[in-house]
């Protein structure tokens, strides 16, 4: 795994220069993300998949991206109602969709959007980034109104943002 430098600003002097200095924090995230669990990595590898935080051996018919877009579209909506109806907020209207680096996200008009392969995460994940999204239909922002938000209906958030980070959205 290497480093790609984009840079239509800065000489290649300077780059070079910039890059050397970050060398230790590049090592440190470039070991972070080959060791995060990586979905297709696992299926390839260990002949398994991720389902709510476990390695299963399941056998996937077709395009292991459909297959979690399914699994994920069958759980995630009626978690969405649950949430909604203990928050007393109302989304408009949920989506789903391959992403890189996001789990959800929540646009202005109260549109809540997961990606496609949360049902890889554990329960209490899923059903974190579910309360943090329906949290910015009241918070539009992450001051500490928000997080106070968050923790009053997920007091283990804390814990589930650090499980976030050894996964990946990417499949």
């Amino acid at each position: 795994m290497g480093v790609v430098v984009k840079n239509p600003n800065y000489s290649h002097a300077y780059v070079h220069s910039f890059v050397e200095k970050k060398a230790n924090w590049i090592a440190k995230k470039l070991l972070h993300i080959s060791t995060r669990k990586s979905i297709s990595k696992i299926y390839n590898e260990e002949n398994k998949i991720l389902l709510y935080g476990q390695k299963e051996a399941l056998h996937v018919k077709g395009k292991l991206a459909d297959f979690y877009k399914v699994q994920t579209q069958k759980i995630v909506p009626a978690l969405v109602k649950i949430w909604a109806t203990k928050m007393n907020l109302k989304p408009e209207k949920i989506t789903f969709r391959k992403t890189k680096r996001k789990w959800g996200s929540c646009s202005s008009k109260n549109e809540l959007s997961f990606t496609s392969s949360l049902i890889q995460l554990p329960q209490e994940c899923i059903e974190y980034i579910i309360v943090h999204e329906l949290s910015h239909i009241k918070h539009k922002h992450h001051q500490k109104e928000f997080w106070l938000h968050v923790e009053k209906y997920m007091p283990s958030f804390k814990e589930c943002e650090k499980i976030l980070k050894s996964y990946s959205p990417t499949i």
